[in-house]
């Protein structure tokens, strides 16, 4: 039995850079899982520095959740923001 609690915050998952990492966080909020994303605007401060990618945290209880709605493919490909972009849509249908 685990004697964490279930409100620690927990990293869920490392994005390849920061528009990825605020579209999972769109889509997690979308969902009603509270995240944060961290780490977004280090490249900003040094530029892009390996190791040093941006990351979404969770609450520990909403883990698994949130990796499932990741992995159930709600989160905007980057095909899908190309497509609009040229259609001239402004938000992700979903």
């Amino acid at each position: 039995m685990s004697t964490a609690p279930s409100d620690e915050i927990v990293r869920l998952i490392t994005a390849r850079n920061p528009i990825e990492a605020h579209i999972w966080e769109q889509t997690l909020t979308d969902a009603g899982i509270p995240c944060k994303v961290v780490g977004d605007l280090l490249d900003a401060g040094i530029g892009d520095v390996p190791g040093m990618s941006p990351e979404i945290w969770v609450h520990r209880r909403d883990v698994a959740r949130a990796e499932e709605v990741l992995r159930s493919g709600e989160a905007v490909s980057e095909e899908d923001l190309a497509a609009q972009e040229e259609a001239g849509e402004d938000e992700p249908e979903g």
